[in-house]
């Protein structure tokens, strides 16, 4: 037996001292002397107490076993700085058993863990983010003091085991709850199905914006983060939309650059079609004026050599030719002139009481002496006497179109014109059988410089037409044409009887 109890000593973790009834020691196992630190031969038989570390503990448990009679523990430390846990128990024969244990490493985890127990409460006090935790029936665990902030909770509801319902209902009533707590709980499922945090943004009844994070806990609980993104939610919003109105005004710059672009181009065509018509008006031009010079010059030197014996007929013939030709050259350069106070904004229109019966009719006679193979047949009794117009403009288109109309119908003999009156307005209309126009020309006939394909070999600078446009526009009328190729033309100008009020300075000093 005393083997066998020595045996069970020696093989105990901790490091054991027996003691008799008068504190002497009767037994001790090598794993004490390990503990305290002792040398082999320190600790022996029958050695008093007062030789062995925290005695003075050991003296005070056996002064006051006859009140308690239980264990009792203390710690020391050693002078190597060991912290030693002594337990004193009282044995059945009087004595005491003293149990010593080394706890230094365990009052090192102990310290460690009350460190990072603190740090965790000041990271948690500390942190920007409401921070909860709830354990599976939806009881508080914990939560920080942001949390409590953001929702101004008070202090009962943010003890342990408070319900979220009296949580959500506090709110309710404070006016910060969710807007919508039909969804409110819905990041909650989406998490535990995912078995990984998910997040949702909630609207709160104050108007604040809360992103809630949920990470499920295995026990059936969860951990929530509550973070305030009202203000990154609301610059996120604006710049949607400043973002929306840029692409919106990018595009539209883009649609007004395109159409800028097409503009241009369609300008740049139009330059190109103008200076290659300026090029054949040039070209026409100096052709129609070469030709009536080359008409005087051939009269002339016919009655040069003609000498002094010359007929009254040949006489009056020559004459003729000069002066039909001398009038081509004075309406080519008067229609150029007037193109050209056009182009300048400088085309004196005088308003005037314009009889325009007389008018057309000066302008018909006029045309006969100038062309004796065609008559003129009118038709214009229907014209009021006097209109509001620029008589000597008037008389420049109807000049223009009498002498076009003798011009492009060669083969016949008959110039009609009608005219009348009509709502406010007198319509004059000059018909031939001529040449005619095609119809795909029909539209470009009034442009400045376009010739129709049946004008080939007939002579003409193709302003004539534009510039009585003009002149017809600037007294608030308008000219039509109705043709057909080998069917004539018919011209038909409309002029108001009475000038609008609201064109008279306009007019008047244009």
């Amino acid at each position: 037996m005393p083997h066998s109890f020595e045996a069970i000593l020696e093989n105990l973790p901790q490091g054991i001292v027996l003691l008799d009834s008068a504190d002497t020691v009767t037994a001790f196992n090598s794993r004490a002397l390990d503990i305290l630190g002792l040398s082999d031969g320190t600790l022996r038989r029958g050695m008093n107490i007062d030789g062995l570390p925290g005695t003075a503990d050991c003296r005070a448990t056996a002064c006051s076993r006859l009140t308690t009679g239980r264990p009792h523990t203390s710690q020391f430390a050693l002078a190597d700085g060991r912290m030693i846990s002594l337990t004193c128990a009282p044995s059945r024969a009087g004595g005491w058993i003293l149990s010593y244990e080394d706890i230094s490493t365990h009052i090192r985890v102990e310290d460690n863990l009350t460190e990072q127990h603190h740090r965790f409460d000041a990271a948690l006090s500390n942190m920007p983010h409401g921070l909860c935790m709830f354990d599976a029936t939806k009881k508080l665990i914990l939560c920080n003091a942001s949390y409590a902030r953001m929702y101004d909770l008070p202090d009962f509801l943010t003890q342990p085991g408070t319900s979220l319902v009296d949580i959500l209902a506090y709110r309710s009533r404070q006016g910060n709850g969710p807007a919508d707590t039909a969804t409110y709980f819905d990041v909650v499922f989406e998490a535990t199905a995912l078995g990984a945090p998910a997040s949702q943004n909630i609207a709160l009844t104050d108007g604040r914006i809360i992103k809630i994070t949920h990470n499920p806990m295995q026990n059936g609980g969860y951990v929530a983060t509550h973070e305030d993104v009202t203000k990154t939610v609301r610059l996120a919003e604006a710049l949607r939309r400043h973002h929306d109105q840029l692409e919106v005004t990018v595009q539209n710059r883009t649609a007004e650059v395109e159409r800028q672009a097409r503009e241009l181009e369609r300008m740049l065509a139009q330059e190109r079609s103008i200076n290659e018509l300026q090029r054949q008006f040039v070209a026409m031009a100096s052709h129609e004026f070469r030709t009536p010079l080359a008409i005087i010059d051939a009269a002339a030197q016919r009655l040069l050599r003609k000498g002094g014996a010359v007929e009254p007929e040949f006489l009056n013939d020559k004459v003729e030719q000069i002066r039909a030709s001398v009038s081509r050259i004075v309406d080519l350069m008067e229609s150029i002139l007037s193109a050209g106070r056009l182009d300048t904004g400088k085309i004196d229109i005088s308003y005037d009481a314009c009889a325009v019966g007389a008018l057309i009719r000066t302008c018909c006679e006029r045309q006969s002496a100038i062309s004796k193979t065609h008559g003129f047949v009118l038709d214009i009794d229907g014209l009021p006497e006097f209109i509001d117009a620029d008589p000597r403009s008037l008389s420049q288109v109807f000049t223009n179109l009498l002498s076009n109309a003798v011009k492009y119908a060669p083969g016949t003999s008959e110039i009609r014109v009608a005219a009348w009156e009509e709502t406010g307005n007198i319509k004059v209309s000059i018909s031939d059988d001529g040449v005619g126009i095609d119809a795909e020309d029909v539209p470009r006939l009034f442009q400045r410089y376009f010739r129709a394909r049946t004008s080939t070999g007939i002579a003409g600078t193709g302003i004539g037409l534009n510039l009585v446009k003009q002149i017809i526009e600037l007294h608030q009328g308008s000219i039509e044409v109705r043709s057909a190729r080998g069917c004539g033309s018919t011209f038909t100008v409309t002029l108001p009887i009475r000038r609008a009020v609201d064109v008279l300075a306009g007019n008047d000093v244009a």
